[in-house]
């Protein structure tokens, strides 16, 4: 049972990781979408390598695929790619602190996750059988699934579920900024981006984020 749960978690989490990517990527022209591309991998992996429960050959597969996008196409020294790079910085930021259903604290039982037939499914998948049918099927019991979660591109959830919790307590806020704190710092050493533009967002983001909490009501 352990393994179909956490086997349907990853379906559902690499579902939405993708729709976020594509939402992402509508924010930008289509000549800076390699840009988005690269800028994406790059906080991704900054971000991984910084999440203790991330397994280590998926910080180490992360940093393979930066690097040949980094050999096809290096900007360092590119003013548009460091705005790209700030922007989408800024947005993995805005979406870890969302008020929407995958940052509740109920998703999972929510989904009924426990009982979700696509655990197997996508271990299939994982291991390597990537058949049209597979996926299909797969993306139906997604679809089916988060059905029961109708805020999960919302930004109001609060108000919208008398039952949601944010994933992150005010207290634990801190641990959060400081971990985009040194990924800034990191990008600023590496790419040259605007560092005092990410501390003024941080600063932003941590007061919408605080008046929220504010509002959702107590459990």
């Amino acid at each position: 049972m352990q393994d179909n749960r956490t086997y349907a978690t990853y379906a559902v989490m690499c579902e939405l990781n993708s729709r976020e990517f594509r939402r992402r990527l509508s924010l930008f022209p289509e000549d800076q979408r390699y840009q988005v591309v690269l800028a994406s991998s790059i906080i991704g992996v900054q971000n991984a390598g910084r999440v203790k429960e991330t397994p280590a050959a998926v910080v180490a597969d992360g940093n393979e695929f930066v690097a040949k996008l980094l050999d096809m196409a290096g900007p360092e020294q590119d003013d548009a790619f460091k705005d790209v790079l700030e922007a989408c910085l800024i947005e993995t930021m805005n979406d870890e602190l969302r008020y929407c259903c995958s940052n509740c604290m109920n998703f999972s039982a929510c989904l009924s996750v426990e009982n979700m037939p696509i655990g197997n499914l996508f271990r299939r998948r994982a291991e390597g059988e990537e058949t049209d049918q597979l996926k299909k099927e797969i993306a139906y019991h997604i679809d089916q699934a988060l059905q029961r979660t109708p805020h999960v591109e919302s930004d109001s959830a609060h108000l919208l579920c008398g039952n949601f919790r944010h994933q992150y307590p005010t207290t634990a806020l801190g641990e959060v900024f400081n971990r985009y704190a040194d990924i800034a710092v990191e990008l600023q050493r590496s790419y040259g981006i605007n560092y005092r533009k990410i501390q003024l967002e941080m600063v932003r983001i941590n007061m919408v984020f605080v008046e929220k909490d504010r509002l959702t009501p107590p459990a």
